[in-house]
């Protein structure tokens, strides 16, 4: 069976900000956070779910517990108030097979039920009376902004490469098929080649890691690095546009969903490859919401191109 995330990061082979271990737990800081303290911690025994607790874990889930209040009180929530929760199976949003607890807390969090013991209808009148005061809070903001934007939305810092950023990975060996994965590369035959006084014997990309770097390429640029470089490409679109078509042999990684599938992208991303994303054009926010997750996981140099998949079509 592949260990899990949380046993990779217990074994430091996936960095992580750790907040607290001893021998049973470790308690690390959430990638993706949902409220300004969100700390997982974890039983660094692989207990699939609460289902697979016994009896014998009552002192372990109670000291959990325990790690949870002093976290709360480290980060001054113990006063203002913080939630304890866990998730066990796919309808409670349980995505990793591995016991662990979320220290949720910093600002309001809301009740998850009223005092009374609320109705069907009451439950369902309050969330439309959230949502639209939620739409007409939206709503008021685009008409008094400038940019008249749409929704409000995470703006990702977008820093366009320099010839100076690729030539490293950019070498003048003999030429590889474009679309050839990285792993396929390294398996090929090496053809002899023959140096006399006035040759220059052929240079061999060497990876040089990047960790969070971050950078958007032209077509141009990314031909080139799919021609020379150690790569691992990613297409970042829906599933039902990467069946129709996509480059070469790129992993499909939906941007929209990335955030379920963590575990998943860290067991296929090498960290000794330089990382290729697209998605279909434009601002590419698909592609930087993966990026964003590779960032996190010091994961560099990371290479977006922007002009995806239309762009490719276009030119191929």
């Amino acid at each position: 069976m592949e260990p899990t995330i949380f046993e990779r990061i217990i074994n430091r082979e996936i960095p992580a900000t750790i907040e607290y271990e001893d021998h049973e737990i470790i308690a690390i800081r959430d990638v993706a956070p949902i409220a300004p303290v969100h700390i997982l911690i974890i039983s660094k025994r692989v207990i699939p779910s609460v289902n697979a607790l016994s009896a014998e874990d009552s002192a372990l889930v109670g000291r959990i517990q325990l790690v949870a209040r002093d976290l709360a009180k480290k980060y001054s929530i113990d006063k203002s108030g913080y939630r304890i929760v866990t998730n066990c199976n796919d309808d409670a949003g349980q995505t990793v097979s591995h016991l662990h607890f979320h220290l949720l807390g910093g600002s309001p969090l809301g009740r998850m039920s009223t005092q009374d013991g609320p109705t069907r209808f009451g439950i369902v009148k309050e969330s439309v009376i959230l949502l639209l005061c939620a739409i007409g809070l939206a709503t008021g903001f685009n008409a008094m902004n400038s940019k008249s934007i749409t929704w409000v939305k995470k703006e990702y810092e977008r820093v366009v490469a320099s010839p100076g950023d690729l030539d490293k990975y950019i070498t003048d060996t003999q030429p590889t098929t474009p679309l050839d994965t990285a792993a396929e590369r390294v398996s090929k035959p090496i053809v002899p080649t023959v140096i006399t006084e006035n040759t220059k014997p052929p240079t061999t990309p060497v990876f040089v890691a990047e960790p969070g770097v971050v950078r958007e390429i032209t077509y141009a640029q990314f031909k080139q690095l799919l021609a020379s470089s150690p790569y691992y490409l990613i297409d970042a679109r829906g599933a039902d546009k990467y069946a129709l078509g996509h480059i070469g042999k790129a992993t499909n990684f939906y941007g929209g969903e990335i955030q379920s599938r963590i575990p998943e992208l860290l067991a296929s991303a090498p960290r000794d490859r330089v990382i290729l994303i697209y998605c279909d054009g434009g601002e590419c926010e698909l592609s930087h919401h993966v990026a964003d997750v590779l960032k996190q996981f010091q994961y560099g140099p990371i290479f977006i191109f922007t002009g995806g998949w239309a762009e490719w079509e276009k030119n191929r």
